[in-house]
């Protein structure tokens, strides 16, 4: 008996000490039907508008599902349908800066504070699948697509995705790190691979939470880890106007000559006046 005292009190201990590191991150504005969170012990509940994020959370919305979140900061998390956000402690590699929000699969959109309030600073590090982001004053859609799971496995590179609308940051894969171009998709593939930036025309990857490797034919990508390479689209013909015709002016009508008849002298007068 003494030891399984002993052993209850150990467990009580560290659900408590788990209990005790957790701390609030943010409040959902809304929550669509199915969409759960999922605490660190495994505990799962509906999610509800004011429900509360605390570390070592997951937010998981399922398919035809949306949430929002509104972070401390005053920050704002878009998930999409079919999504799962990981919500975790500040870590010193990230500087300390607030929780970190992990996006491990599917999609999600980052809205920083300075952007809704420009006295907030946002406070919070944020990870897209292995690629870590640093962000200022940003809105940022971010895409996460996990090597297993999928449908059409063989037409979609497995990574992530970032598209930068406004405002600046980077994008680091392990120890490679590359700048984010605004409206311009970052591509970051297997660990420590260089993310590299496709073509402005994929922007399609965006528009759903499965995107399709680029330049995909239907068969394998050739090479997974480096990422999908693009080739820029052929342009599309510009039609010309036809320029006016130029039309001449009609000839001017010719000149007809004023005859003058010839003034003859006068030879006969009634009082003054000439007569002829």
């Amino acid at each position: 008996m003494r030891y399984r005292w002993i052993a209850a009190c150990t467990w009580l201990g560290m659900a408590c000490s788990s209990q005790v590191h957790a701390e609030p991150v943010g409040t959902l504005l809304f929550a669509q039907q199915g969409t759960r969170i999922v605490s660190e012990a495994g505990v799962v509940r509906p999610a509800h508008k004011g429900d509360v994020l605390q570390t070592g959370d997951s937010l998981l919305t399922p398919a035809g599902a949306i949430s929002q979140v509104l972070l401390n900061d005053g920050s704002l998390v878009g998930m999409r349908a079919d999504s799962e956000l990981k919500v975790g402690a500040s870590l010193a590699s990230n500087g300390g800066k607030g929780p970190l929000l992990a996006l491990v699969s599917g999609t999600a959109r980052v809205i920083d504070a300075e952007l809704m309030d420009p006295k907030k600073t946002s406070n919070f590090s944020f990870q897209s699948g292995a690629a870590s982001l640093k962000l200022k004053g940003a809105d940022l859609e971010a895409v996460v697509v996990k090597a297993d799971g999928r449908p059409n496995a063989s037409d979609t590179a497995p990574g992530s995705y970032q598209r930068l609308l406004v405002g600046s940051g980077t994008v680091a894969n392990g120890s490679a790190t590359a700048a984010l171009a605004p409206r311009q998709v970052s591509f970051a593939g297997a660990l420590n691979s260089t993310p590299i930036a496709l073509n402005t025309a994929d922007q399609n990857v965006f528009a759903n939470n499965r995107p399709v490797a680029p330049g995909a034919t239907g068969g394998a990508a050739s090479d997974r880890g480096a990422g999908p390479t693009t080739s820029a689209p052929a342009p599309s013909p510009i039609t010309l106007a036809a320029p006016p015709k130029v039309v001449a002016p009609p000839p001017l009508p010719a000149t007809v000559p004023v005859v003058t008849p010839p003034v003859k002298p006068c030879t006969r007068f009634i009082g003054k006046t000439c007569v002829q």
